[in-house]
């Protein structure tokens, strides 16, 4: 069955803004500053879906695109950027009590530390979850969880809503059920980046979620994925996951995206997929919408905090 990630992040944007409206009514309008440099067609697909959700939910985005980045000084800032500009940019924002959310987007073509590069946004503002201090769940690892949660409910004729919302009475108990559950499945992560396996791993260490991950050195993956219920595929290249590598009874979530012609694909053959997997997510209209939806939840959130 195709998992529907358009109307999972329908719902969560509708209450999203439902939030937004008492805030812009006390001149108070949630406010994402994005910083790209390049053209990788995955992150201008992403920052795409992040404008258009901000105006539908009535956020404020702003984008600073540069088209390269170079050291060499005397170049028109608005085409490239040196490592200090965008230092002083990230610093302006930083320090602007009108911005409350701040996304570097990922992969960046500037040789910057890992860990430098992780703590240059404040952690009140890194609503990616990147500084090791951010209070924030990384977007992508709740719209994994919020897609294996519509999986169980779906399993077992359920209905609750945002798994990490305050929840009470029955609603609570399902949240524990989903949990339990969770926790007994046989879980394979594919693929160990900063932008999603290791933060979806990081996730899953914080709810007690156990799991597996496989990379380009893992032996036998074919029977690992055999061997598990849940399969999340974190690469970005074609036919990571095969056929043969799944049952009838796996649920296949497609995080890693790759351009082909003009257009953006999972890990595996979503069509051939279909015919065999119990649940799984497509590109479009899959894990992306999910993930975009919980940014804002993020944004919203770090506005209460500021």
């Amino acid at each position: 069955m195709k998992i529907d990630g358009r109307q999972i992040a329908s719902d969560i944007k509708y209450g999203l803004k439902q939030q937004i409206i008492p805030l812009r009514k006390k001149h108070l309008i949630p406010h994402l500053a994005v910083i790209l440099i390049g053209n990788d067609p995955n992150s201008l697909a992403y920052i795409r879906q992040k404008q258009k959700v901000g105006r539908r939910i009535k956020a404020k985005v702003s984008l600073f695109h540069f088209q390269s980045f170079i050291d060499i000084p005397n170049r028109p800032v608005e085409r490239t950027i040196s490592k200090q500009k965008l230092f002083d940019l990230i610093d302006r924002l930083n320090n602007n009590p009108l911005v409350h959310g701040i996304i570097i987007q990922r992969p960046m073509p500037i040789d910057i530390d890992k860990n430098t590069l992780d703590s240059l946004v404040v952690p009140g503002k890194d609503v990616d979850g990147f500084h090791p201090k951010s209070p924030f769940i990384p977007p992508v690892a709740q719209a994994v969880l919020k897609i294996l949660e519509w999986a169980h409910q779906d399993i077992d004729n359920h209905e609750c809503h945002n798994y990490h919302a305050t929840v009470r009475g029955s609603c609570a108990k399902k949240l524990e059920i989903y949990l339990k559950w969770l926790k007994k499945q046989s879980i394979t992560i594919i693929g160990r980046g900063e932008t999603a396996g290791k933060p979806i791993a990081k996730t899953f260490d914080k709810f007690g979620v156990s799991y597996f991950v496989a990379h380009s050195k893992t032996h036998d993956m074919g029977k690992l994925c055999l061997s598990s219920n849940i399969i999340i595929t974190c690469v970005g290249r074609p036919n990571i996951v095969r056929l043969d590598m799944i049952t009838n009874k796996t649920i296949l979530i497609g995080v890693g995206l790759h351009s082909w012609r003009g257009r953006l694909y999972p890990d595996y053959d979503q069509v051939r997929m279909a015919k065999k997997a119990s649940y799984y997510t497509t590109v479009p209209g899959g894990v992306g919408p999910v993930n975009v939806a919980y940014l804002y939840a993020n944004l919203l959130k770090a506005v209460t905090l500021g």
